[in-house]
């Protein structure tokens, strides 16, 4: 079954550092524009660190607190945290145009929703939603305002309490960075590179597995090699899944780590309950050619896919690969709303979204900012509804490019009653009509929004 629905309207967004990316459009129409590399340097490319946590608000373990203890869930909560300086990220917001780290709220006494957003900036656009007692990550690239800080808001306004943990794992670059170039992105498949339910190899408590990311082949579809086997690849754009419903299953936590993680481990990318599935989008840093994944407790299957692959070495004249943030998060469309329809997408069913014009819409210094091969946004499904009324639904939503078949991949998880969200590389056509993109609902029928929070380069 297929469906067709179009984001119809053209959206004005500013980006984070404008003045540190310097691009110049011709005088092609906008959704064709190729954008002028003049002044770029480090614009938009990739820095790995090795992982650490920047941020903990729990009191038994307060990192970079000022008034450690629980964050409430309410219109008050909100407060800012100053990454710039922490851990080896440059101490100057006029170096990163954005960090990547993984946002987590830890032990929720209720449900609700939570956004990080530049400070002095506005917008509540949710990252992570979660409910009682569920610890809930979700990877977010966001920009630092002038004093270096981000901004946490948490809500609804209601009786409650959360922690939040901020594990970070890199940051982009501005074009003045005087740290040296960094890596570029180059969006893969997306496609399947290990699970273990098929080599019947869970992972067990404590376990580390290897997942080989330099010169890896990938399969359905079959892209040889996947990744290529080169020392120039610095890190790895994947989805890691737990499917925790083994007989030995417990209520763990995945880490995946440039080298073997050991216990205790700190960071984390996936935390699931016994019984349930869960996916995260994460950029890893690769060191010696794999990915380290580890286990904390019980036994659990992992399902990593590859969405892309950061590489150095690129041509400094080239836009090709560079991730330019949004000044805020655009809503591209929501399923619930009138304008999208306020229609669910039902069971087995394949729908296509147009992003012409919004890829045309997004400006630098007022002019297009050009061609774009993909987008960065936080994907989320909600109100999965029973295709049976004696049958409790799970579903998966996956995205991929218009011009290919439907991968063997998920972008997220959904079971009935949850509000589940996850940031999600979606990768524009290379071929046919260009910037349509498809979504697949795997069973029942669910809403499903999206929104954007960077755009990566032609």
């Amino acid at each position: 079954m297929n469906a067709q629905r179009w984001i119809r309207r053209v959206v004005v967004v500013a980006l984070v550092g404008v003045s540190s990316v310097a691009v110049a459009a011709t005088s092609s129409p906008a959704d064709t524009v190729d954008a002028q590399a003049t002044g770029l340097g480090a614009g938009g490319e990739f820095h790995p660190l090795t992982p650490y946590r920047a941020f903990d608000s729990r009191p038994e373990s307060p990192i970079n607190v000022t008034t450690p203890g629980p964050r409430r869930i309410d219109p008050a909560a909100e407060f800012d945290v100053k990454l710039a300086g922490t851990g080896t990220l440059p101490a100057s917001s006029a170096d990163v145009l954005a960090v990547v780290a993984t946002v987590t709220v830890v032990d929720p006494t209720v449900g609700g929703w939570l956004a990080v957003r530049p400070t002095g900036t506005t917008g509540t656009s949710s990252l992570v939603n979660f409910n009682a007692g569920r610890n809930v990550p979700n990877l977010a690239i966001v920009g630092l305002g002038p004093d270096g800080a981000v901004t946490i808001t948490m809500g609804p306004a209601q009786t409650g309490n959360a922690n939040v943990i901020i594990d970070v794992v890199g940051f982009l670059s501005k074009s003045s960075y005087a740290g040296g170039s960094g890596a570029r992105l180059t969006p893969v498949g997306p496609a399947r590179l290990i699970d273990t339910r098929e080599t019947g190899a869970p992972l067990r408590a404590a376990e580390v597995r290897p997942v080989q990311i330099r010169g890896a082949n990938s399969y359905l579809p079959a892209i040889t090699p996947a990744v290529p086997n080169r020392p120039t690849v610095t890190a790895a754009l994947v989805n890691i899944a737990a499917v925790n419903n083994r007989p030995g299953s417990a209520s763990t936590f995945l880490t995946a780590a440039p080298t073997p993680p050991v216990p205790p481990v700190a960071t984390s990318n996936v935390n699931v309950v016994r019984g349930q599935i869960k996916t995260a989008l994460a950029v890893v840093p690769v060191v010696d050619g794999n990915i380290y994944v580890y286990n904390h407790g019980g036994e659990t299957d992992l399902i990593v896919d590859i969405f892309g692959y950061f590489e150095t070495g690129a041509d400094a004249a080239t836009t090709t690969g560079r991730i330019v943030p949004l000044a805020a998060p655009f809503r591209a469309f929501d399923t619930r709303e009138p304008a999208f329809g306020n229609l669910p997408i039902g069971t087995g069913t394949v729908e296509d979204w147009s992003f012409e014009a919004f890829a045309g819409s997004v400006l630098l210094n007022g002019a297009p900012i050009g061609t774009q091969s993909a987008l960065i946004g936080n994907l989320t499904g909600t109100d999965l509804t029973r295709l049976f009324p004696t049958v409790a639904a799970e579903t998966y939503i996956t995205s991929f490019p218009g011009d290919v078949g439907k991968p063997l991949v998920a972008n997220l998880n959904v079971a009935q009653g949850e509000v589940v969200p996850n940031m999600s590389l979606i990768p524009y056509p290379k071929t046919g009509s260009p910037n349509v993109v498809k979504m697949y609902n795997h069973y029942g029928s669910i809403d499903y929004l999206l929104d954007v929070y960077a755009v990566v380069l032609s």
